[in-house]
Order: structure tokens, then sequence, then C-alpha cells
């Protein structure tokens, strides 16, 4: 079984079941090569890898490189065109001979994650603030698990296994229902940049966003935006939003006689489908269900 995913700059792809391909290089592609489950054997530049689950291998562009897996294993694969984060800010050298080839990685967490980045590629249109949430949680991730230092474990033996205890990621915090701040007044302790977002959000929930003005606006770097946001709010800027919409869409369907087609359009979604399901995430209950409970 095969699933794939491709987002700006960004492809994602798990294969299980058993899977085999010819050697091959990207030009222009970095990837990383993540087996979750049995025996990978991966084949790159001449030297051959036996990885267990929690050990992957890294390719740089132009690296030839294939490899195979039996009927009871599974591997994810993320290409990505450029360096993630604080390794872009570096110069293309020292990156290039800080990157490990093997990585060390917690096989229970990619799961996780990668089923929650594949979720958005099955929505219809999805928004495209979600898209760059997601987009930025793959590239934090990269970021992460490719900042390991040498001394850290992840080296490979001279015949190419990798040696290491898989170290225990950071798990990213699951979904969580925001607590709301209101927009109109100020709240003690919160960065004044941080309540001009809020403001800015609140004032504008129905229109499409995107995370770089929201982080121009807080004047922070998406990925430093991206933490402080969720450390204010405790949800990504897409769940607050995604939330603020669903509590209009409430306010609506219990004081107006708005169709739900209407309200659906009127908040800023892109089909009713959509719209059915942010509800029911939020509420437990869809649209009508919740209109005819009143």
């Amino acid at each position: 079984m095969e699933l794939n995913m491709t987002l700006n700059g960004l492809e994602l792809w798990k294969a299980s079941g058993g899977f085999a391909n010819e050697p091959h290089v990207h030009d222009d592609w970095y990837q990383i090569t993540l087996p979750i489950k049995g025996q990978c054997l991966l084949v790159q530049e001449q030297q051959t890898y036996s990885l267990q689950a929690g050990f992957g291998v890294v390719a740089q562009p132009r690296m030839e490189h294939f490899f195979q897996i039996g009927s009871d294993a599974a591997v994810i694969v993320i290409k990505f065109r450029n360096l993630p984060g604080g390794l872009a800010d570096r110069s293309s050298t020292a990156v290039s001979s800080e990157l490990q080839v093997a990585q060390a990685f917690d096989p229970a967490e990619i799961s996780r994650l990668f089923r929650g980045w594949h979720v958005t590629g099955l929505e219809d249109e999805p928004d495209p603030l979600l898209i760059q949430e997601t987009e930025l949680a793959v590239e934090q991730y990269l970021e992460r698990i490719l900042s390991v230092p040498e001394h850290s474990p992840g080296s490979v033996r001279g015949d190419g296994s990798a040696l290491a205890e898989i170290p225990k990621g950071l798990l990213l915090s699951g979904p969580h229902r925001p607590h709301f701040l209101g927009a109109t007044r100020s709240h003690a302790g919160i960065d004044p940049h941080m309540q001009r977002v809020l403001e800015y959000i609140h004032s504008d929930f129905t229109n499409t966003m995107d995370i770089d003005s929201m982080a121009a606006v807080a004047h922070q770097s998406r990925y430093h935006f991206m933490r402080s946001f969720k450390m204010l709010t405790g949800s990504t800027p897409y769940q607050y939003l995604l939330n603020l919409r669903v509590e209009e869409a409430a306010r609506r369907l219990r004081y107006t006689t708005e169709s739900v087609t209407a309200i659906s359009f009127a908040l800023g979604f892109s089909h009713v489908s959509q719209f059915y399901r942010a509800f029911q995430r939020v509420k437990g209950v869809t649209p009508m269900q919740f209109r005819n409970q009143l």
C-alpha cells in the first residue's frame, strides 16, 4: 500500500506490505527514509544499510539510492527541496558537513505525525492556513531530527548498520480545544504584538489568513510565531480560527434563520461538507442536529 502527499517544496510518502525501487537520484531534493516497521535494505552511494525501525538515512541531492522492504515492513519517506528553519540559515558547505547520513528517530511519533499530516491532503480544497501549518510542522520535525550533533546517538558502523538507542522525540502536542482570548481588551502578560495578532484574527476570521501575515504582525519568524501562539492559546492558528468560525456558526444557527449553506460560505468554508466536519468535530453534532436541539 502506498500513500502520497505533495506540498510546496515537500513530498511525503508511505509504503508498506512489500516495495522495491530502482537506483535513482534527485537533482534538487533531499530525502530522508524512515523505516517504521520491520527491516529496510537501503543502498546509497554503493554503501548498504540494513535499517531497523527507528533508524533512518538521509540522501542529499544527486546521491544515488534505492531501497526495498518486505511484506511485514513499512517506511515513510520525506523529500524536501530546501533545508528547514535554522539549518537553512547556515552556509550550504557547513550544512552539508553537519547532516549525518544516519538519523535516529521515534517510529511511533513519525507514524502519528504522518497520519495527521495526511489528513490535510484528504480535505476538499483545504484551507491555505491549514496547508501552511502542515508544511511548517513537517519542516519543524525535519529541523529537529536533522539537528542531532555528532556525539549524539545515530552513528553508523563501517558496514553501514546503525548503532544507537532510539531517542524519545519531543512529541508534538495533539489537537486541543483552544481557549479564546478576547481581542477587545488587553491581557496582562501578553506581548502587545501577540495582542495585535489576536485582534487581527478576531476582526477578520471569516476571510483567508496565512501564517506569514500573522508572523509579521507579531514581529516574529514563522517558527517562533507558531510556538508563541500555541503557548498563548493552547492551539495552532488554524485550530483557533476554525473554532472561532464554529462558535460564530453556532450563534447564527441559534439566533438566525440563515441556511446551513449560507452560514458555511459566509464564514469562509470552501465546501458545506468541510463546514459539517469542522462543526461536528468541535460540537459533537452536525449543524442541523445542533439547530434542531434548540
